[in-house]
């Protein structure tokens, strides 16, 4: 009887409307907004370390650096794409970096400086970049980093420019 009644149950349960759940609902108008945004940079930071994961940058408290100091940035891209890839949903990002005088002069340019991807079964929204730079040799003074980051599935890029003091 115990078998019947499960039986009963489970066969009104399939015949029931399935209820969204909420928080997928939630999420599938998140990746739609996320889809139709540009790609941009949520946060850019100087950082005191390379950050262990997302969302946990310890940021510097001076942008000034010694001479052999490197020069750690934390960045968290918005907006980018995703591509398939065997199967998988593949994402990340370019960045350029360029230094520059405060009049504009162009010390140091270098296009791929870094290319960061991954991927995943799922569309993540959560990703993050260490950027690591040795600035020793530079002209003491202000520097003005330009890191310009270039979406691996779109055409979309953002630029960022961070403020150095070179001691």
């Amino acid at each position: 009887m115990k078998h019947l009644v499960l039986a009963a149950l489970a066969a009104t349960a399939m015949a029931l409307p399935l209820r969204a759940d909420p928080l997928e609902e939630a999420r599938v108008a998140y990746l739609a907004a996320w889809e139709g945004a540009p790609l941009a940079v949520r946060r850019a930071m100087l950082v005191s370390q390379p950050a262990t994961s997302y969302g946990l940058p310890d940021e510097r408290a001076t942008n000034a650096f010694a001479a052999d100091e490197p020069v750690l940035i934390y960045l968290e891209p918005v907006g980018y794409g995703w591509r398939e890839a065997g199967g998988l949903n593949e994402f990340g990002v370019r960045v350029a970096v360029r230094a520059l005088t405060p009049a504009g002069d162009q010390l140091f340019a270098k296009e791929d400086f870094l290319i960061l991807s991954t991927t995943s079964r799922d569309r993540p929204t959560e990703f993050f970049a260490n950027v690591t730079l040795n600035m020793s040799g530079f002209p003491r003074g202000r520097v003005d980093l330009e890191l310009t980051l270039s979406d691996l599935a779109s055409e979309e890029t953002a630029t960022v420019t961070l403020p150095l003091v070179l001691e």
